[in-house]
């Protein structure tokens, strides 16, 4: 039968059909097997009950055809116009993190002036994500209360030079260590590893502006581009939507809700957040959760062989994700999400493995999560909806570093002021 309805559609038509198939492929395999079905479809019915000729039929694939074709040359020249000109629709003007130190001096958080050590001036680099930028400008961030802890106990010519950067992990943090270090001139490296997403970064991603990442790797990169989900202009346009619907959630909540309990992100925004970040600690994925620490620890080491062959000492800060340590959100959560289960939850499973590592490896590790866990029986250390430390969180984890720091003497012995 196939045979006889083929002999109906002319050779061009054919060659539109396949193309089209091609193209709806590239776009998204539900729509290419919804147009193969239809077409299948609606050929087999209307040979068997003629409801129109095939010559319609015909005229309306080369239609279909042209109209995705155009489509797809549209598309091309959007993706085309995203790589020459990527900061244009991308919510940040001449913003693209990419590892060079324009990076920071674009967004103000250092000027080239830090290269210049002083004498006698003891040098705390600290790498980190948005943790280490979270409220850095009112000067409430944990790198600030490090700063004035030491100012304020006397501890000598002590500086925090805050090299954090926003949506990044592991794989930037060496990036940035080895292509800057030297020039930063540390005594001590200071990595805070935030168990939320940091397992899932050990490859160098590049943000552009508030709206499209992609692997750092060229060959990555375009490899992948056989995709449409992978090009620039997919994940412009679905990050823009998904910011207008977030949006929209935060202005509903706002006629129901005091302005005091507004957060940062939307209540159902927030809660979808942290259960996706739950898989973590599931006990029944901890294979995927040993296949990216491994990444990440090979990423560690890289970093720990670059310190120990400048006899500078290396510390990582576990930051714990707030499902580890708010018992409220993570009731809200499991009411919420009915698919996940109480008794497959480990909490403290991902710090203990970060933990065993440092052990095994003669790595200065610190682990956060007992004593937000214990601190936050008393008062909230995360800002509302947000995922990130309150004022209250960065100053314990301020306090906390501070004091493991001077407890194992892991600074250099420094003149007193």
């Amino acid at each position: 039968m196939a045979n006889k309805i083929m002999k109906y559609f002319d050779k061009n038509t054919v060659i539109l059909v396949i193309f089209t198939s091609v193209i709806l492929a590239f776009y998204s395999i539900i729509f290419f097997g919804f147009y193969i079905l239809t077409l299948i479809l609606v050929s087999t019915i209307n040979y068997k009950w003629i409801i129109f000729d095939f010559k319609r039929l015909n005229r309306f694939l080369i239609n279909f055809a042209v109209v995705v074709i155009t489509l797809f040359i549209v598309t091309i020249l959007c993706e085309a116009w995203l790589q020459l000109y990527p900061h244009r629709l991308t919510g940040i003007d001449q913003v693209e993190t990419v590892g060079e130190f324009s990076d920071y001096t674009s967004r103000g958080y250092l000027t080239e002036d830090v290269f210049k050590k002083e004498k006698d001036v003891v040098r705390i680099l600290g790498l980190g994500d948005s943790f280490s930028i979270y409220l850095k400008d009112k000067r409430k961030n944990y790198n600030n209360f490090l700063q004035q802890r030491y100012l304020a106990d006397g501890k000598g010519a002590v500086e925090i030079i805050n090299a954090g950067m926003e949506a990044m992990g592991p794989g930037y943090y060496w990036h940035i260590l080895q292509k800057y270090g030297d020039l930063f001139k540390p005594d001590l490296v200071l990595v805070g590893f935030f168990v939320g997403n940091d397992f899932q970064e050990a490859e160098y991603y590049v943000f552009i502006g508030n709206f499209i990442n992609e692997p750092k790797d060229l060959t990555k990169r375009y490899l992948r581009y056989y995709e449409f989900r992978n090009w620039r202009l997919y994940r412009l346009l679905k990050n823009k939507y998904v910011r207008y619907r977030e949006a929209e959630k935060r202005k509903q909540e706002a006629k129901t809700l005091p302005p005091q309990q507004i957060g940062t992100f939307s209540q159902e925004t927030f809660l979808k957040v942290e259960k996706d970040r739950s898989w973590i600690f599931d006990k029944q994925k901890r294979t995927l959760l040993h296949q990216k620490f491994d990444e990440c620890a090979a990423i560690i080491l890289k970093m720990k062989n670059w310190c120990d062959r400048r006899k500078i000492k290396l510390v990582i800060a576990i930051f714990p994700d707030q499902f580890q340590v708010d018992e409220e959100l993570r009731e809200a959560v499991l009411t919420r999400y009915k698919n996940l289960a109480r008794k497959n939850l480990d909490l403290s499973y991902p710090d203990d493995l970060i933990m065993k590592f440092c052990r095994a490896h003669d790595l200065n590790c610190l682990d956060l999560l007992g004593p937000f866990q214990a601190k936050a029986k008393s008062r909230q250390l995360y800002a509302l909806r947000d995922t990130h430390w309150n004022e209250a969180g960065n100053r314990l984890a301020a306090d906390l570093i501070f004091q493991y720091l001077e407890e194992n003497h892991l600074l250099p012995s420094r003149p007193r002021p």
